[in-house]
């Protein structure tokens, strides 16, 4: 996703200009009023979908490590659990078995059910098919939950990856056009997995943007959680007599 509050006001005149964003900025534990989206008590539930997709990744990298299975890059794997899709693209297998830091991004999107024409399956599908043009990703795996709800975790190598895909025309495309129709909020967390896909550690999310496109203009906001978040973000105690 791209960066803040809405500069370009929905029905303006140049809906084809790219958006531009100024963020709030949130507080490890603020949990501001009147955006569900940004809710604190969220990262218990995120941290569990995201590492239930990494469960799934890295039993398919270790049974290639060991020569179980051929995985074929960028080859689209799908298959469904008590009904439920799950897709996984491998990009770059041969680094995925290294046993070294990578950088994670995992997606919420909160579906618009009132939503009929904006494509979003299509794009998905779209921008999948661009990550052989970036060749710092190297996979991706999404979950359906219910009400046609996809959580998505892509594994890459750095943090200029991240910048080279804001740049991706599609990826610019989504961000600024589609997902305002498609969702009704996106959160997007950054961090990192400890050891790699092969290895044995937990993600670890150092910052979470927010977008509220039921708010006119669009709310955006980030928070950086110092230290990195590895379980439930909570509040402090409330001190006895408060």
């Amino acid at each position: 996703m791209g960066d803040g509050a809405l500069s370009v006001a929905q029905g303006d005149e140049h809906q084809d200009r790219p958006r531009v964003w100024d963020p709030v900025e949130l507080g490890p534990l603020d949990d501001p009023p009147g955006h569900p989206i940004a809710a604190i008590w969220l990262y218990e539930n995120d941290l569990d979908l995201l590492g239930y997709l990494l469960q799934d990744l890295r039993a398919l990298i270790r049974l290639g490590a060991r020569g179980d299975v051929g995985i074929q890059p960028y080859r689209k794997i799908t298959w469904s659990v008590h009904g439920l899709q799950r897709r996984t693209v491998v990009c770059n297998p041969a680094e995925l078995y290294q046993q070294r830091d990578v950088r994670i991004v995992g997606f919420f999107g909160d579906r618009n059910p009132a939503d009929v024409d904006s494509g979003i399956d299509h794009v998905e599908l779209d921008l999948v098919s661009q990550f052989r043009n970036y060749p710092g990703i190297l996979a991706y795996s999404s979950t359906e939950l219910v009400d046609d709800q996809w959580t998505n975790l892509v594994v890459h190598e750095s943090a200029a990856d991240r910048e080279a895909w804001r740049h991706c025309p599609a990826h610019r495309h989504a961000v600024d056009f589609v997902s305002p129709r498609a969702y009704l909020g996106v959160r997007i967390h950054n961090g990192y997995l400890p050891g790699g896909v092969i290895g044995c550690g937990s993600v670890v999310l150092e910052s979470t943007k927010y977008w509220d496109f039921t708010t006119t203009p669009t709310w955006h906001a980030r928070r950086v959680l110092p230290g990195g978040a590895t379980g439930t973000v909570r509040r402090p105690a409330r001190p006895v007599g408060n």
